[in-house]
Protein backbone atom coordinates (compact mmCIF):
# COMPACT_ATOMS: atom_id res chain seq x y z
CA UNK A 1 0.00 0.00 0.00
CA UNK A 2 1.05 3.59 -0.48
CA UNK A 3 0.86 5.88 2.55
CA UNK A 4 -2.53 7.32 1.62
CA UNK A 5 -4.09 3.88 1.41
CA UNK A 6 -2.29 2.75 4.55
CA UNK A 7 -3.53 5.75 6.55
CA UNK A 8 -7.08 5.21 5.32
CA UNK A 9 -6.91 1.56 6.32
CA UNK A 10 -5.56 2.45 9.76
CA UNK A 11 -8.35 4.99 10.24
CA UNK A 12 -10.98 2.39 9.34
CA UNK A 13 -9.57 -0.04 11.90
CA UNK A 14 -8.99 2.53 14.66
CA UNK A 15 -12.54 3.87 14.48
CA UNK A 16 -13.73 0.55 15.92
CA UNK A 17 -11.21 0.41 18.76
CA UNK A 18 -10.46 3.89 20.16
CA UNK A 19 -12.35 7.00 21.24
CA UNK A 20 -9.79 9.19 19.48
CA UNK A 21 -6.76 8.58 17.31
CA UNK A 22 -4.42 10.32 14.95
CA UNK A 23 -2.12 8.91 12.30
CA UNK A 24 1.02 10.30 10.70
CA UNK A 25 2.78 8.69 7.75
CA UNK A 26 5.63 9.78 5.52
CA UNK A 27 7.92 8.72 2.72
CA UNK A 28 11.39 10.01 1.94
CA UNK A 29 13.65 9.54 -1.06
CA UNK A 30 17.16 10.92 -1.27
CA UNK A 31 20.05 10.57 -3.66
CA UNK A 32 23.41 12.20 -3.64
CA UNK A 33 27.10 11.83 -4.27
CA UNK A 34 30.51 13.03 -3.16
CA UNK A 35 33.48 13.92 -5.35
CA UNK A 36 37.20 13.75 -4.60
CA UNK A 37 40.03 14.64 -6.98
CA UNK A 38 37.78 14.81 -10.00
CA UNK A 39 36.15 11.44 -9.43
CA UNK A 40 32.91 10.33 -7.83
CA UNK A 41 33.90 8.95 -4.46
CA UNK A 42 30.56 7.42 -3.56
CA UNK A 43 26.87 7.63 -4.33
CA UNK A 44 23.93 7.04 -2.06
CA UNK A 45 20.28 6.40 -2.84
CA UNK A 46 17.91 5.75 0.03
CA UNK A 47 14.19 5.40 0.62
CA UNK A 48 12.16 5.22 3.79
CA UNK A 49 8.50 4.86 4.62
CA UNK A 50 6.59 4.57 7.86
CA UNK A 51 3.28 5.01 9.62
CA UNK A 52 2.67 5.84 13.26
CA UNK A 53 -0.56 5.94 15.25
CA UNK A 54 -1.57 7.50 18.54
CA UNK A 55 -4.74 6.07 20.01
CA UNK A 56 -6.61 7.38 23.04
CA UNK A 57 -8.65 4.77 24.89
CA UNK A 58 -10.34 5.49 28.21
CA UNK A 59 -8.32 8.72 28.28
CA UNK A 60 -4.95 6.96 27.97
CA UNK A 61 -2.68 7.45 24.93
CA UNK A 62 -0.82 4.68 23.18
CA UNK A 63 1.78 4.89 20.43
CA UNK A 64 3.11 2.42 17.87
CA UNK A 65 4.58 2.54 14.38
CA UNK A 66 5.50 0.34 11.45
CA UNK A 67 7.76 0.60 8.43
CA UNK A 68 5.87 -2.13 6.59
CA UNK A 69 2.69 -0.91 4.92
CA UNK A 70 0.82 -4.16 4.60
CA UNK A 71 -2.65 -4.74 6.02
CA UNK A 72 -1.22 -7.23 8.51
CA UNK A 73 1.48 -4.81 9.69
CA UNK A 74 -0.97 -1.91 10.01
CA UNK A 75 -3.40 -4.04 12.01
CA UNK A 76 -0.63 -5.21 14.33
CA UNK A 77 0.53 -1.63 14.83
CA UNK A 78 -2.93 -0.68 16.03
CA UNK A 79 -2.95 -3.62 18.46
CA UNK A 80 0.45 -2.54 19.82
CA UNK A 81 -0.77 1.03 20.34
CA UNK A 82 -3.88 -0.15 22.15
CA UNK A 83 -1.75 -2.35 24.40
CA UNK A 84 0.46 0.63 25.18
CA UNK A 85 -2.50 2.54 26.65
CA UNK A 86 -2.36 0.25 29.72
CA UNK A 87 0.89 1.83 30.85
CA UNK A 88 0.42 5.56 30.21
CA UNK A 89 -0.98 8.42 32.23
CA UNK A 90 -4.36 9.75 31.21
CA UNK A 91 -4.65 12.92 29.15
CA UNK A 92 -7.60 15.19 28.48
CA UNK A 93 -7.38 16.43 24.93
CA UNK A 94 -9.72 16.92 21.99
CA UNK A 95 -8.19 16.30 18.59
CA UNK A 96 -8.80 19.06 16.02
CA UNK A 97 -11.52 19.08 13.42
CA UNK A 98 -10.51 19.64 9.79
CA UNK A 99 -10.15 23.13 8.35
CA UNK A 100 -9.85 24.12 4.71
CA UNK A 101 -6.28 23.91 3.45
CA UNK A 102 -4.94 25.25 0.13
CA UNK A 103 -4.32 22.64 -2.56
CA UNK A 104 -0.80 23.77 -3.43
CA UNK A 105 2.34 22.56 -1.68
CA UNK A 106 4.51 25.56 -0.75
CA UNK A 107 7.50 23.39 0.21
CA UNK A 108 7.64 21.52 -3.08
CA UNK A 109 9.11 22.50 -6.43
CA UNK A 110 8.16 20.00 -9.20
CA UNK A 111 11.05 21.20 -11.35
CA UNK A 112 13.56 19.97 -8.77
CA UNK A 113 12.47 16.37 -9.36
CA UNK A 114 14.32 16.42 -12.70
CA UNK A 115 17.66 16.88 -10.92
CA UNK A 116 19.70 13.69 -11.32
CA UNK A 117 23.02 12.24 -10.24
CA UNK A 118 24.70 13.12 -13.53
CA UNK A 119 23.84 16.80 -13.10
CA UNK A 120 25.05 16.72 -9.51
CA UNK A 121 28.28 15.01 -10.60
CA UNK A 122 29.01 17.62 -13.27
CA UNK A 123 28.24 20.42 -10.82
CA UNK A 124 30.51 18.99 -8.13
CA UNK A 125 33.45 18.33 -10.46
CA UNK A 126 33.28 21.93 -11.68
CA UNK A 127 32.86 23.13 -8.09
CA UNK A 128 36.02 21.32 -7.05
CA UNK A 129 38.02 22.91 -9.87
CA UNK A 130 36.64 26.37 -9.11
CA UNK A 131 37.33 26.08 -5.38
CA UNK A 132 40.97 25.18 -6.02
CA UNK A 133 41.19 28.12 -8.41
CA UNK A 134 39.98 30.56 -5.76
CA UNK A 135 43.14 30.30 -3.67
CA UNK A 136 46.63 28.88 -4.18
CA UNK A 137 46.65 28.10 -0.47
CA UNK A 138 43.98 25.42 -0.81
CA UNK A 139 45.77 22.06 -0.90
CA UNK A 140 42.89 19.66 -0.44
CA UNK A 141 39.11 19.48 -0.67
CA UNK A 142 38.20 16.41 1.40
CA UNK A 143 34.48 17.20 1.56
CA UNK A 144 32.47 17.99 -1.55
CA UNK A 145 29.08 16.76 -2.61
CA UNK A 146 25.46 17.34 -3.50
CA UNK A 147 22.15 15.68 -2.73
CA UNK A 148 18.44 15.96 -3.37
CA UNK A 149 15.68 14.85 -1.01
CA UNK A 150 11.95 14.61 -1.57
CA UNK A 151 9.14 13.36 0.58
CA UNK A 152 5.42 13.16 1.15
CA UNK A 153 3.30 12.99 4.28
CA UNK A 154 -0.24 12.39 5.51
CA UNK A 155 -1.81 13.48 8.80
CA UNK A 156 -5.26 12.11 9.69
CA UNK A 157 -7.40 11.74 12.80
CA UNK A 158 -10.70 10.51 14.17
CA UNK A 159 -12.33 13.93 13.61
CA UNK A 160 -11.95 13.76 9.84
CA UNK A 161 -8.60 15.52 9.36
CA UNK A 162 -6.79 14.17 6.31
CA UNK A 163 -4.01 16.52 5.26
CA UNK A 164 -1.43 15.68 2.62
CA UNK A 165 1.97 17.32 2.19
CA UNK A 166 4.88 17.23 -0.23
CA UNK A 167 8.36 18.72 0.08
CA UNK A 168 11.74 18.60 -1.56
CA UNK A 169 15.10 20.33 -1.39
CA UNK A 170 18.65 20.12 -2.66
CA UNK A 171 22.02 21.01 -1.21
CA UNK A 172 25.59 21.29 -2.41
CA UNK A 173 28.75 22.27 -0.61
CA UNK A 174 32.44 21.86 -0.05
CA UNK A 175 35.01 21.77 2.73
CA UNK A 176 38.52 22.90 1.86
CA UNK A 177 41.86 22.68 3.66
CA UNK A 178 44.19 25.63 3.18
CA UNK A 179 47.84 25.82 4.22
CA UNK A 180 49.98 28.83 5.07
CA UNK A 181 53.42 28.65 6.66
CA UNK A 182 52.80 25.06 7.69
CA UNK A 183 49.49 25.89 9.40
CA UNK A 184 46.35 24.21 8.13
CA UNK A 185 42.80 25.58 8.32
CA UNK A 186 39.49 24.08 7.25
CA UNK A 187 36.58 26.06 5.87
CA UNK A 188 33.27 24.88 4.48
CA UNK A 189 30.07 26.21 3.00
CA UNK A 190 26.80 24.48 2.07
CA UNK A 191 24.04 25.93 -0.09
CA UNK A 192 20.46 24.64 0.18
CA UNK A 193 17.31 25.43 -1.76
CA UNK A 194 14.57 24.21 -4.08
CA UNK A 195 15.66 25.85 -7.33
CA UNK A 196 18.76 24.19 -8.76
CA UNK A 197 19.18 27.12 -11.17
CA UNK A 198 19.94 29.30 -8.16
CA UNK A 199 22.91 27.15 -7.13
CA UNK A 200 26.04 29.06 -8.08
CA UNK A 201 29.39 27.31 -8.35
CA UNK A 202 31.13 30.66 -7.95
CA UNK A 203 29.24 31.48 -4.74
CA UNK A 204 29.96 28.14 -3.07
CA UNK A 205 33.60 28.10 -4.20
CA UNK A 206 34.21 31.68 -3.11
CA UNK A 207 32.75 31.24 0.35
CA UNK A 208 34.47 27.90 0.86
CA UNK A 209 37.84 29.41 -0.03
CA UNK A 210 37.21 32.54 2.05
CA UNK A 211 36.25 30.51 5.11
CA UNK A 212 39.29 28.25 4.69
CA UNK A 213 41.73 31.16 4.64
CA UNK A 214 40.08 33.84 6.80
CA UNK A 215 41.69 32.82 10.11
CA UNK A 216 45.31 32.73 9.02
CA UNK A 217 47.48 35.08 11.05
CA UNK A 218 45.49 34.56 14.23
CA UNK A 219 46.82 36.25 17.35
CA UNK A 220 46.10 35.76 21.02
CA UNK A 221 43.94 38.14 22.96
CA UNK A 222 43.65 38.84 26.65
CA UNK A 223 40.93 36.78 28.28
CA UNK A 224 38.24 37.97 30.66
CA UNK A 225 34.71 39.29 30.42
CA UNK A 226 34.54 41.16 27.14
CA UNK A 227 31.86 42.23 24.64
CA UNK A 228 31.07 39.60 22.01
CA UNK A 229 29.23 39.88 18.70
CA UNK A 230 27.88 36.56 17.48
CA UNK A 231 27.91 36.76 13.69
CA UNK A 232 24.81 35.71 11.76
CA UNK A 233 26.93 32.72 10.74
CA UNK A 234 26.70 31.29 14.28
CA UNK A 235 23.84 33.09 16.05
CA UNK A 236 21.17 30.62 14.88
CA UNK A 237 23.19 27.77 16.35
CA UNK A 238 23.46 29.51 19.71
CA UNK A 239 19.73 30.17 19.93
CA UNK A 240 18.86 26.78 18.49
CA UNK A 241 20.77 24.86 21.16
CA UNK A 242 18.57 26.38 23.87
CA UNK A 243 15.22 26.74 22.10
CA UNK A 244 13.68 23.85 24.07
CA UNK A 245 13.63 26.19 27.09
CA UNK A 246 10.70 27.99 25.47
CA UNK A 247 8.57 24.85 25.17
CA UNK A 248 5.80 24.23 27.71
CA UNK A 249 6.74 20.55 27.89
CA UNK A 250 10.21 21.39 29.23
CA UNK A 251 8.70 23.78 31.78
CA UNK A 252 6.17 21.22 32.99
CA UNK A 253 8.95 18.68 33.46
CA UNK A 254 11.13 21.11 35.40
CA UNK A 255 13.62 21.26 32.56
CA UNK A 256 13.47 24.97 31.79
CA UNK A 257 14.57 27.94 33.84
CA UNK A 258 11.79 29.94 32.22
CA UNK A 259 9.03 28.07 34.05
CA UNK A 260 6.69 30.54 35.76
CA UNK A 261 8.38 33.56 34.16
CA UNK A 262 5.74 34.60 31.64
CA UNK A 263 5.37 38.39 31.71
CA UNK A 264 8.90 38.91 33.03
CA UNK A 265 11.96 40.39 31.35
CA UNK A 266 14.25 37.55 30.33
CA UNK A 267 16.29 39.31 27.64
CA UNK A 268 17.49 42.68 26.42
CA UNK A 269 14.65 44.88 25.18
CA UNK A 270 15.88 44.69 21.59
CA UNK A 271 15.73 40.90 21.58
CA UNK A 272 12.58 39.05 20.49
CA UNK A 273 11.80 35.49 19.39
CA UNK A 274 8.85 34.64 17.16
CA UNK A 275 7.41 31.30 16.11
CA UNK A 276 6.62 32.25 12.51
CA UNK A 277 5.17 29.28 10.56
CA UNK A 278 4.03 31.30 7.53
CA UNK A 279 6.62 34.07 7.70
CA UNK A 280 7.62 35.84 4.50
CA UNK A 281 11.32 35.46 5.30
CA UNK A 282 11.06 31.68 5.34
CA UNK A 283 11.02 29.45 2.30
CA UNK A 284 9.60 26.59 4.36
CA UNK A 285 5.98 27.09 5.42
CA UNK A 286 4.01 25.27 8.11
CA UNK A 287 0.24 25.14 7.71
CA UNK A 288 -0.35 22.74 10.56
CA UNK A 289 1.62 20.84 13.16
CA UNK A 290 2.01 17.08 13.58
CA UNK A 291 -1.34 16.91 15.39
CA UNK A 292 -3.24 18.53 12.54
CA UNK A 293 -3.67 21.77 14.51
CA UNK A 294 -3.30 25.05 12.65
CA UNK A 295 0.20 26.42 13.14
CA UNK A 296 0.05 29.87 14.76
CA UNK A 297 2.35 32.85 14.87
CA UNK A 298 3.51 33.21 18.47
CA UNK A 299 5.52 36.09 19.92
CA UNK A 300 7.45 33.96 22.38
CA UNK A 301 9.73 36.76 23.58
CA UNK A 302 8.71 40.32 22.77
CA UNK A 303 11.11 43.20 23.44
CA UNK A 304 12.82 41.13 26.12
CA UNK A 305 9.62 39.96 27.84
CA UNK A 306 8.80 36.24 27.92
CA UNK A 307 5.37 36.40 26.39
CA UNK A 308 4.17 32.85 25.73
CA UNK A 309 5.49 29.30 25.63
CA UNK A 310 4.94 26.82 22.81
CA UNK A 311 2.25 24.19 23.36
CA UNK A 312 0.96 21.01 21.82
CA UNK A 313 -2.43 19.58 22.73
CA UNK A 314 -1.21 17.58 25.73
CA UNK A 315 0.86 20.34 27.32
CA UNK A 316 -1.87 22.90 26.62
CA UNK A 317 -4.43 20.70 28.40
CA UNK A 318 -2.18 20.44 31.45
CA UNK A 319 -1.81 24.22 31.56
CA UNK A 320 -5.45 25.02 30.82
CA UNK A 321 -4.38 26.76 27.61
CA UNK A 322 -4.97 26.39 23.89
CA UNK A 323 -2.38 24.73 21.72
CA UNK A 324 -0.15 27.07 19.74
CA UNK A 325 0.08 24.48 16.97
CA UNK A 326 3.62 23.37 17.80
CA UNK A 327 3.10 19.64 18.19
CA UNK A 328 6.07 17.80 16.68
CA UNK A 329 6.24 14.12 15.85
CA UNK A 330 7.39 11.80 13.10
CA UNK A 331 5.91 8.39 12.53
CA UNK A 332 8.35 6.71 14.90
CA UNK A 333 8.18 9.02 17.91
CA UNK A 334 5.85 10.26 20.61
CA UNK A 335 4.37 13.74 20.49
CA UNK A 336 6.77 16.52 21.37
CA UNK A 337 7.08 20.25 20.72
CA UNK A 338 9.19 22.36 18.40
CA UNK A 339 9.38 25.75 16.72
CA UNK A 340 7.75 26.03 13.30
CA UNK A 341 10.27 28.55 11.95
CA UNK A 342 12.16 30.49 14.62
CA UNK A 343 12.62 34.18 13.87
CA UNK A 344 14.64 36.74 15.79
CA UNK A 345 13.40 40.01 14.22
CA UNK A 346 16.14 42.09 12.66
CA UNK A 347 17.41 45.34 14.07
CA UNK A 348 18.64 48.40 12.21
CA UNK A 349 22.41 47.93 12.33
CA UNK A 350 24.44 45.74 10.03
CA UNK A 351 26.88 43.31 11.59
CA UNK A 352 29.63 45.83 10.86
CA UNK A 353 27.54 48.45 12.64
CA UNK A 354 27.24 46.27 15.75
CA UNK A 355 31.02 46.19 16.06
CA UNK A 356 31.02 49.96 16.54
CA UNK A 357 28.93 49.64 19.71
CA UNK A 358 32.02 48.63 21.69
CA UNK A 359 35.54 50.09 21.90
CA UNK A 360 36.81 46.52 21.79
CA UNK A 361 34.99 43.27 21.09
CA UNK A 362 35.29 39.75 19.75
CA UNK A 363 33.39 38.93 16.54
CA UNK A 364 32.62 35.20 16.58
CA UNK A 365 32.25 33.54 13.17
CA UNK A 366 32.76 29.87 14.10
CA UNK A 367 31.85 27.64 17.01
CA UNK A 368 33.27 24.26 17.92
CA UNK A 369 31.81 21.51 20.04
CA UNK A 370 28.76 21.79 22.22
CA UNK A 371 29.22 19.10 24.86
CA UNK A 372 29.57 21.85 27.46
CA UNK A 373 26.17 23.30 26.60
CA UNK A 374 23.00 22.39 28.52
CA UNK A 375 19.53 23.62 27.54
CA UNK A 376 18.13 22.90 31.01
CA UNK A 377 20.62 24.91 33.06
CA UNK A 378 21.59 27.26 30.25
CA UNK A 379 25.27 26.53 30.75
CA UNK A 380 27.46 27.31 27.75
CA UNK A 381 31.08 26.35 27.18
CA UNK A 382 32.45 25.92 23.68
CA UNK A 383 35.35 26.77 21.45
CA UNK A 384 35.18 29.80 19.20
CA UNK A 385 37.04 31.48 16.34
CA UNK A 386 36.64 34.97 15.01
CA UNK A 387 38.17 38.41 14.83
CA UNK A 388 39.36 40.96 17.36
CA UNK A 389 37.84 44.37 16.69
CA UNK A 390 38.63 47.84 17.98
CA UNK A 391 36.43 50.88 17.34
CA UNK A 392 34.45 48.89 14.80
CA UNK A 393 37.50 47.85 12.78
CA UNK A 394 38.72 44.25 12.51
CA UNK A 395 42.31 44.04 13.75
CA UNK A 396 43.24 40.37 13.37
CA UNK A 397 41.85 36.83 13.48
CA UNK A 398 41.47 34.99 16.78
CA UNK A 399 41.28 31.24 17.30
CA UNK A 400 41.50 28.74 20.12
CA UNK A 401 39.39 30.67 22.63
CA UNK A 402 36.63 29.28 24.84
CA UNK A 403 33.35 31.05 25.52
CA UNK A 404 31.84 30.40 28.94
CA UNK A 405 28.62 31.64 30.45
CA UNK A 406 24.91 31.01 30.57
CA UNK A 407 22.47 31.38 27.71
CA UNK A 408 19.88 33.07 29.92
CA UNK A 409 22.47 35.69 30.91
CA UNK A 410 23.46 36.09 27.27
CA UNK A 411 19.85 36.92 26.38
CA UNK A 412 19.76 39.57 29.11
CA UNK A 413 23.04 41.01 27.87
CA UNK A 414 21.94 41.38 24.24
CA UNK A 415 22.21 45.12 23.63
CA UNK A 416 21.35 45.09 19.93
CA UNK A 417 20.46 42.83 17.04
CA UNK A 418 21.81 42.95 13.49
CA UNK A 419 19.90 43.47 10.27
CA UNK A 420 21.36 40.63 8.18
CA UNK A 421 20.40 36.97 7.95
CA UNK A 422 22.74 34.30 6.67
CA UNK A 423 20.71 31.40 5.29
CA UNK A 424 17.55 32.26 3.32
CA UNK A 425 16.60 28.56 3.31
CA UNK A 426 16.92 27.97 7.04
CA UNK A 427 14.11 27.42 9.51
CA UNK A 428 16.02 29.42 12.16
CA UNK A 429 16.51 33.03 11.10
CA UNK A 430 18.73 34.84 13.60
CA UNK A 431 20.80 37.94 12.80
CA UNK A 432 24.02 38.89 14.56
CA UNK A 433 23.71 39.42 18.32
CA UNK A 434 25.71 42.04 20.21
CA UNK A 435 26.32 40.88 23.80
CA UNK A 436 27.68 43.34 26.35
CA UNK A 437 29.92 40.77 28.06
CA UNK A 438 30.83 37.12 28.04
CA UNK A 439 33.70 35.20 29.62
CA UNK A 440 36.42 34.46 27.10
CA UNK A 441 39.40 32.30 28.05
CA UNK A 442 42.48 31.71 25.93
Amino acid sequence: MNITDAVSYMCDLAKKEAQQFDVIASTSHSEGLSVFQGQVQNTEISDSVGLGVRVIKDGHPGYAYTERLTKEAVAQTLKDALCHTQWTESIDIQLPKPVEMPDEYPNYNPALESLNLQQMKDFCIDLEKETFAKSKEIENIPYLGADMTSGSSVIANSEGVFYKGKSNSASAGAGAVAVRDGIKKLGNFVKSGRDWKQFSIDEIATKTADYATELFGAKKIEGGKIPVVFSERVSARIVGMYCSAFEAEAMQKGQSRLAGMEGQMVAGEKFSIVNDPQGELFQHKYRCDSEGCVAKRVEVVKNGVFNEALYNLETAAKAGRETTGNGARDFGSKMGTSFNNLLVPAGELTTAGLLKLFPKCLLVVRLEGGSGCNAISGELSMGAHGFWCENGVIQHPVDGVTLSGNFFDIMKNVVDVGSEYRDPFGTYMVPALAVSELSVSV
